[in-house]
């Protein structure tokens, strides 16, 4: 990256609040997405992404471009209160698809009915990452805070949650509450990035780096860190690659998306070389000590 590429992505406004939005993403979906992974909620994230349309389809109409984000979060908290009700009586996976068919194919409706927005929403599914205005981003930002409070303040039930439910229901937890809250947090991370990165991107933030992070750490608390320093790298790379002077132009979401999946890759990689070398590490030691012992 030349020094003028760098000074043009802290200078102009499009480019700095992309990069500025991404690195809220990053944060708030790696914290997110380490309780996503533990408890392998994948599918309920897709739910999620999915249960969102509507709210945009009604806040496009009303209010045009910023009313995409309140009308998603409006949208989201109910889905989550049904995405946490449904799988609670009728089981995950069957729950999980009846949410998000059902809100999908309202958004379908609603979408014909108001008008021809198809134009425009199908840039919304995937994002409009160099139209952020200093109100998205506030907006982005607002709903960054609240996933992330929400984590914060259930973070021990959470994981309690995660690694035994049975036990976490004997000592009295009330699940259903942990998990609406994670709901929650997920809900506000989609409706965080759905006018940035698109509701179907989102995905790659609340999915990828919580998985990478899961590669490269034994602990919880460094799950997280290293997710959310995975989306933050992530974030600046898709933003280095969209700026570059390239015979034929990458577009923002095709590089935010191949950053992530190139932060997952050298995860992975670093994670298999170093899985090959600790046994032989191993077997060295044990064979020294062994020497040791003989003598």
């Amino acid at each position: 990256m030349s020094y003028q590429q760098f000074i043009d992505i802290l200078t102009i406004p499009y480019l700095y609040r992309a990069l500025l939005v991404l690195i809220i993403l990053g944060v708030i979906g790696g914290g997110v997405g380490v309780l996503v992974n533990l408890r392998t909620m994948e599918f309920s994230v897709e739910a999620l992404v999915h249960s969102v349309f509507p709210g945009m389809v009604v806040g496009l109409a009303l209010a045009g471009i910023d009313g995409i984000i309140p009308g998603a979060a409006l949208v989201a908290a109910v889905a989550a209160f049904a995405l946490t009700f449904v799988t609670k009586s009728h089981g995950s996976e069957a729950g999980t698809a009846v949410v998000l068919t059902s809100f999908y194919g309202i958004g379908v409706v609603l979408s014909l009915s108001v008008g021809d927005y198809s134009g425009q929403l199908d840039a919304l599914m995937f994002g409009r990452l160099l139209d952020i205005s200093d109100k998205r981003l506030y907006q982005a930002l607002i709903c960054g805070v609240i996933a992330l409070v929400i984590v914060r303040v259930m973070w021990r039930r959470q994981l309690s949650v995660a690694f035994d439910r049975i036990f976490a229901e004997s000592q009295k937890q009330n699940t259903a509450v942990v998990d609406a809250t994670l709901n929650a947090a997920i809900a506000a991370v989609v409706v965080a990035a759905s006018s940035a990165v698109g509701v179907l991107l989102v995905i790659g933030y609340l999915v990828i780096p919580g998985s990478a992070a899961r590669l490269l750490s034994k602990t919880a608390h460094g799950m997280v860190v290293i997710a959310m320093l995975s989306g933050i790298l992530a974030a600046i790379i898709g933003v280095v690659v969209m700026t570059l002077d390239l015979p034929r132009q990458v577009s923002p979401q095709a590089a935010v998306s191949l950053s992530l999946v190139a932060v997952f890759t050298i995860a992975a990689v670093y994670n298999n070389i170093r899985t090959r070398i600790r046994p032989n590490e191993t077997y060295r030691a044990h064979k020294k000590g062994s020497l040791v012992d003989a003598s």
